[in-house]
């Protein structure tokens, strides 16, 4: 059976980073074929890095502030300077290396890895088995059985579940989290893109880009509602959106007001169209029975219901898309030390996703993967 003082179980992000940090003899365990793989999809392919807006107000739980106090955004954004890579950010404050390639990313710190003679990887990897040992651990693959006095579980979502059982750790159940959502049938509406929508499902509100699809939405505020949703384990509701929320509802009014007094012979979907997308236009008019309606022929009532439909346009959330990002879940801060080590299972850290912390969309979930990872590397 091989030795080492650490193992590393699982080398995403955090894991990584982890094992960049550790100067202590390390076996670095990978599942899949390639080390950093899931690096490669983040940010559409650009890698998000992190954000210039990164505070606990992001997460959902407050107590990730004073691990994000040893490790935030900027000394990200340092950290990977000094890999040589450059950084640009966008209006939203999310940053990308300025190749906007993921590959950039990952090939840096596959570099920097190459130079860590202390780390060996290991990758088709899979850990079937990990039991506690009087001085540590014992991790069995297919293939291997190899010990280590600390052990990281850094495998990211729900993966990481079965060693968590194995080794008796509490934990909350794992929810997909950042996605789009399933809705019923949104006739005329695939592939329409709205800007400034106003979204609200209880006291969730936020305005974003909305994508329609056949039976779904999506969209960075879609998402993000997805986590609200998933971290409450609601599975169905109605979502109401305000198609134009950068205009008042007595400003709305006047401008259909006056669209309809001056075009008459327009259809009520070409009176629509001089504001929002002619499929949402009729989709709209179709709603409300007005489809074949000229303008001439609406009354106040019509109008109001026009106006009413625009500012509060509801859809039926039936589920969720098979397009996460992320997982809400996992081991509670509460659990852990300030190095991320569990409080009652002496030598294990975790990192990541397996810690029960999740964000919006932005970057703020590849900031917890770098801070997360650099502590625990920094104090094994």
């Amino acid at each position: 059976m091989q030795k080492y003082e650490v193992i590393i179980i699982g080398a995403g992000a955090s894991g990584l980073m982890c094992a960049l940090q550790t100067t202590k003899p390390t076996l670095l365990l990978e599942a899949g074929d390639r080390v950093g793989k899931k690096i490669l999809a983040t940010g559409n392919g650009k890698c998000n890095l992190t954000n210039n807006q990164v505070s606990a107000q992001c997460y959902n739980t407050p107590l990730v502030t004073r691990y994000l106090a040893r490790f935030n955004q900027e000394q990200t954004k340092q950290y990977f300077n000094d890999l040589g890579l450059f950084i640009y950010v966008d209006e939203a404050g999310r940053c990308y290396p300025l190749s906007n390639s993921a590959n950039s990313v990952l090939d840096l710190l596959l570099r920097a890895l190459s130079l860590k003679s202390n780390v060996q990887v290991v990758t088709n990897a899979l850990p079937q088995n990990i039991t506690q040992a009087a001085d540590g651990f014992v991790v069995s693959t297919a293939q291997q059985s190899y010990a280590c006095r600390k052990l990281v579980l850094a495998t990211g979502g729900n993966s990481g579940t079965q060693y968590l059982n194995q080794l008796q750790v509490k934990y909350q159940n794992f929810v997909p989290s950042l996605m789009g959502l399933k809705t019923t049938k949104n006739k005329g509406l695939a592939g329409v893109r709205v800007s400034n929508v106003r979204v609200k499902f209880a006291d969730f509100d936020e305005v974003g880009e909305v994508l329609f699809k056949d039976g779904g939405i999506s969209g960075i505020v879609i998402f993000n509602l997805s986590a609200y949703l998933a971290r409450r384990k609601i599975q169905t509701g109605k979502i109401a959106l305000d198609l134009l929320a950068g205009v008042s509802t007595s400003q709305l009014q006047t401008m259909v007001q006056h669209s309809l007094q001056h075009n008459p012979r327009y259809s009520v979907p070409e009176i629509l169209t001089g504001f929002l997308h002619k499929s949402l236009a009729r989709n709209l008019a179709e709603r409300l029975g007005l489809a074949q309606k000229l303008a001439g022929e609406l009354n106040a009532t019509h109008m109001d219901k026009l106006v009413e439909l625009i500012k509060n346009y509801t859809v039926s959330f039936t589920g969720y898309a098979d397009n996460n990002q992320v997982y809400t879940g996992g081991v509670d801060l509460a659990d852990l030390d300030e190095n991320l080590q569990h409080k009652t299972v002496c030598g294990l850290y975790l990192t990541g996703e397996l810690v029960n912390v999740d964000g919006v969309c932005g970057g703020y979930n590849l900031q917890w993967a770098w801070t997360s990872g650099k502590i625990v590397g920094e104090n094994l």
